[in-house]
């Protein structure tokens, strides 16, 4: 992981179209039953990441959305469209049913092509040599998709970490702070010890 990569106990944003700020770690759903009804099946593939990888690629179509709306796995899976954090959501959940969370996050981030820098979302395999492997949603295994990828923050449903820029860049709110912005001005009291 990168160095500048800060955990938190869970990140906040408002992705969901209801004007409300929501945890990115609830949209991780590898327990979700149509998720584990495909997991269960690419598992017996002998490259489980890549048969996930190409499952998502192929079943459910790229599509572009007006705003930044990020669906749950039974959306995806229910619209067969969505575009890269809908498809990087979907995919996390598939592997998390093989890999283990220390292991496979959805990233956050930019990608640069061609000199055009675009946000987006992906998924990153820690290897067993600790190194980071990238694996796109939006494109099959097989298709080398080039650019460069920046990491800004990871997730998945039980870990979430971030950069400063991360935070600012993609509105990602600290679970942490807004308990203790929410305590200072009364709106919550939190029990002592708790």
């Amino acid at each position: 992981m990168a160095p500048e990569l800060k955990q938190y106990e869970d990140l906040l944003a408002n992705v969901r179209r209801d004007r409300q700020f929501h945890s990115i770690r609830n949209l991780v759903q590898p327990d979700d039953p149509n998720v584990k009804e495909v997991a269960d099946v690419l598992i017996q593939a002998p490259d489980f990441i890549e048969a996930a990888q190409d499952f998502v690629a192929e079943f459910a179509s790229y599509q572009e959305e007006v705003g930044d709306y990020w669906g749950f796995p039974f959306e995806t899976l229910a619209f067969k469209y969505g575009d890269c954090d809908d498809l990087a959501i979907l995919l996390c959940s598939i592997l998390r049913n093989g890999i283990s969370a220390d292991k496979v996050f959805c990233a956050i981030g930019t990608w640069e092509k061609r000199g055009e820098e675009t946000g987006h979302m992906w998924v990153t395999i820690v290897n067993q040599n600790g190194r980071d492997r990238i694996v796109e949603a939006t494109a099959p295994s097989y298709k080398r998709t080039g650019g460069t990828y920046r990491l800004s923050a990871i997730f998945n449903d039980e870990y979430t970490w971030s950069t400063a820029r991360g935070l600012k860049e993609f509105g990602l709110m600290p679970f942490e702070e807004v308990i203790a912005t929410l305590e200072m001005t009364g709106a919550i009291k939190v029990p002592a010890g708790g």
